[in-house]
């Protein structure tokens, strides 16, 4: 007895596979609007227009950021103002313990950090900012993403391998 398969078979497997591949993606063309200029993809920028301003304070010097409308980030807004001692172990981000964790419903979670992006870890309740991308990834369950830095992120990327931030609503005045 042989395990060979007869090429017949093989021929018709083949065939069932290119027909199955070309009926999905003509199905999934059909979700399509006619005219393709109507389909806008959410950039960054407008999933954080509806959002918090915050300022993370380094001593005298502001980081801004914008807060994005999730659940996860309503909930670390509620913290705020917040102190936060952040350390930098690998040289792309500054990351420090919150309080308390935040939940992940609502939020998607991130394996690949994108510089400029503010964070939270859910396995360890962990806040992030990075500022430069090693090529690395996040293993499991990954990041949920909580906002974006606006500007200042030169200065926290700067400001060493320690270093406590205040972070506060942007309506306040300072440190």
């Amino acid at each position: 007895m042989t395990d060979a398969v007869p090429v017949a078979v093989r021929a018709r497997r083949l065939a069932a596979c290119l027909l199955t591949t070309a009926l999905v993606a003509v199905l999934g063309g059909c979700s399509l609007p006619a005219n393709p200029h109507l389909v806008r993809p959410l950039s960054k920028t407008a999933s954080v227009i509806s959002g918090m301003p915050v300022v993370l304070w380094l001593g005298d010097r502001a980081v801004t950021a914008t807060l994005i409308d999730t659940p996860p980030s309503r909930q670390f807004a509620a913290m705020l103002p917040l102190t936060v001692q952040l350390t930098d172990a690998w040289g792309q981000a500054k990351a420090g313990p919150l309080p308390r964790s935040l939940t992940v419903d609502g939020g998607v979670p991130v394996h690949d950090p994108t510089p400029g992006e503010v964070y939270f870890r859910p396995s360890n309740a962990v806040i992030a900012v990075y500022y430069d991308d090693l090529g690395q990834t996040v293993p499991d369950p990954g990041l949920i993403r909580l906002g974006v830095v606006k500007t200042g992120l030169d200065r926290l990327a700067a400001a060493g391998n320690r270093v406590t931030v205040r972070i506060e609503p942007a309506a306040a005045t300072g440190p």
